[in-house]
């Protein structure tokens, strides 16, 4: 026994149990420790071997194939595979780049078999290629020019076609507008024709009425005038206007023509008004008397005036009835003075039928 072993067998006496227990659990748990370290140690030699048999098992494997190919390869040991190999594998790089170069030739083949195309190149005399070579620049240069031309001319048909589709669809279009205006000619045409065929007949029925009335209906309306325009006028009359159409004109006592427009505003309303009465006179002579009412006719015309149209329409009056209209208290006393107090009513409105009259 060592000194140290002596040591701690005499020191024991001297410790506690606690110690020693606790010194005895350390020493169990590094022996579990080492206990695990050597399972796992044991484990992995097992592993170890066996993949060290296989790895025997595997390369007798290749072994065995190795010395099946050297013996298909006809060599005599396996030193004598390695140069055969590096061999192989130049050619395949070789294949790979003859595959490139076929793609290449492929290309400018132009859709021609690449053997026929490589027959046709070393066919080729090699002297003539400069030659050859100037006329075919040349030749490309017009193609090229020819080329651009068509693609212009291509061009400008493009815009030529799509000009054309546009304009057929205006032309469309034009052709619904102009069906829907022949359809609004067909049913206008009809129309015209009726108006035309009215416009003759109503031409017709108006030159029938002219020849018929012209003469007298004149004559009348035309003393009628003088008289109201206390001889001013002479008469009326009929001319032509620079169109060739029949015109009314009022004759002066010089024989001067005046149109109606050339009259005065009080003149022309005297001219229709002696126009009216020359036609309700001749009215009268083959129809039964119709009254005439007149509102405020003489509010334009002055005094003189006015006392030459009452007698004409006091000798109207003789045929027919006539009511004449105004509010003006002076046109009463102007027929008092003119007419005579038995020639003429007065009829005095109140202020109601008055307000019933305006409304």
């Amino acid at each position: 026994m060592s000194n140290n072993e002596k040591a701690a067998i005499l020191g024991i006496k001297g410790d506690t149990i606690d110690v020693i227990e606790a010194s005895l659990w350390r020493g169990l748990t590094e022996a579990r420790k080492s206990q695990e370290r050597h399972d796992q140690l044991t484990e992995q030699i097992g592993g170890a071997h066996s993949e060290l048999e296989e790895a025997q098992r595997r390369a007798g494997q290749a072994d065995q194939v190795l010395g099946d190919l050297v013996h298909l390869a006809g060599l005599a040991c396996v030193a004598d595979l390695e140069p055969m190999l590096a061999h192989l594998e130049k050619r395949d790089a070789v294949r790979v780049q003859i595959d490139e170069l076929r793609k290449t030739l492929s290309g400018l083949a132009r859709g021609q078999g690449v053997d026929d195309f490589v027959s046709k190149v070393r066919a080729e005399i090699v002297d003539s290629l400069g030659e050859r070579k100037s006329v075919a620049a040349h030749l490309q240069l017009e193609m090229e020019t020819g080329l651009s031309r068509i693609r212009e001319t291509v061009f400008r048909l493009t815009n030529e076609k799509q000009k054309l589709e546009t304009a057929g669809d205006a032309a469309g279009d034009f052709r619904q507008r102009a069906e829907s205006c022949a359809a609004t000619l067909r049913q206008d045409a009809d129309r015209y024709l009726r108006l035309c065929l009215a416009t003759h007949l109503l031409k017709d029925q108006i030159e029938q009425f002219r020849k018929e009335n012209q003469g007298p209906l004149l004559q009348k309306s035309g003393e009628i005038f003088q008289a109201i325009t206390r001889g001013a006028f002479g008469g009326l009359g009929a001319d032509f206007s620079a169109d060739d159409v029949p015109i009314l004109v009022g004759v002066r006592p010089d024989q001067s023509k005046v149109p109606v427009e050339g009259l005065s505003d009080g003149s022309r309303d005297q001219l229709y008004l002696a126009l009216r009465l020359a036609a309700l006179d001749r009215y009268l002579e083959v129809h039964e008397p119709m009254p005439l009412i007149l509102d405020d006719l003489l509010i334009t015309f002055d005094d003189d005036r006015a006392q030459a149209i009452l007698p004409q329409l006091a000798a109207l009056a003789q045929r027919t009835q006539i009511f004449l209209f105004t509010h003006h208290e002076h046109l009463v006393e102007l027929c008092r003075r003119t007419l005579g107090e038995g020639q003429f009513h007065i009829h005095r409105l109140t202020t109601t039928h008055a307000n019933r009259r305006n409304e």
